[in-house]
């Protein structure tokens, strides 16, 4: 199997060295499986690119292939909001993963891998031998380790049906995006205890996702505007759409194996345009 790992970054110094340190760790843990990697940077004001530049010199000791991009372009930043421009921004960012690498058609899947994630790596051997029965499955974002349950994170691109704007359609415009209290529908309330177990959704992203290759193949990519809502919509749940339309429907999410937002990255510097700390990763 071989697998390209995309990842976007801006602004991420604080949390590069420990993403750094997990997708070589997979590539190690996981021999049986050949990794690329293609990183997309923009607009960083921070050490991003210096850092991005060091640990590319070390990557054919991990990685089959290496693709990094980095320019400015004067994106206007944007914290984790519902926002026309901002999903925009971060489809373009992810379709330039693909887009910098010119043979997509020797990857079985594309694997989004979050620069500011918490996750364990061995963790992933479950996502990785369940993935040959589906389209797209990602492992399940919550907020807090400390907290159990951990209230659920991904409220906007994650929906179990396509009736939902949101999931649960819980967050309103008084209740920022993943600040959200703990929903009513909890993830792991909707599955066995099985550690393995799989909930269908109509779509999922939640910081660590993997897409068969041959739906991108033939044209799906992630974009701010839904057809079905004919308005924007998360990036992340438009390129699930697209697979639905192109008659890829096995879509889902692993509740019990839990990945997290990275709080460092709440702390790391900020454009003028948006003095207060983000709360997710993006290259917006």
């Amino acid at each position: 199997m071989k697998i390209l790992v995309c990842t976007i970054v801006r602004n991420a110094e604080l949390t590069i060295p420990r993403w750094w340190e997990n997708v070589t760790q997979m590539t190690a843990l996981y021999p049986e499986i050949e990794f690329s990697l293609s990183v997309y940077e923009n607009d960083s004001i921070d050490n991003s690119k210096n850092l991005l530049t060091e640990r590319m010199k070390d990557s054919s000791a991990y990685f089959s292939e290496t693709f990094l991009g980095m320019e400015d372009i004067n994106t206007q930043f944007y914290q984790s909001v519902v926002n026309d421009n901002r999903v925009d921004n971060l489809a373009r960012a992810r379709n330039n993963c693909f887009n910098q690498v010119n043979n997509l058609e020797e990857y079985d899947y594309a694997f989004s891998v979050e620069v500011d994630t918490h996750f364990t790596v061995s963790s992933l051997g479950l996502l990785f031998q369940k993935i040959g029965q589906w389209d797209i499955l990602s492992l399940t974002s919550y907020t807090e380790p400390s907290l159990n349950p951990s209230p659920f994170y991904d409220h906007w691109a994650t929906r179990l049906t396509d009736k939902e704007d949101m999931w649960d359609n819980e967050i309103t415009e008084d209740v920022p995006l993943f600040k959200s209290p703990l929903s009513s529908l909890h993830p792991k309330t909707l599955v066995s205890n099985k550690i393995d177990a799989i909930l269908p959704v109509y779509a999922t992203f939640n910081l660590l996702c993997l897409y068969r290759m041959k739906p991108i193949l033939e044209g799906c990519r992630f974009s701010g505007y839904s057809e079905r809502l004919e308005s924007f919509d998360c990036d992340t749940t438009v390129i699930c759409e697209q697979f639905h339309q192109a008659g890829y429907h096995k879509i889902g999410m692993m509740p019990h194996i839990e990945v997290f937002n990275d709080p460092l990255y709440e702390i790391a510097p900020q454009t003028p345009l948006s003095p207060t700390p983000r709360t997710e990763n993006c290259c917006n």
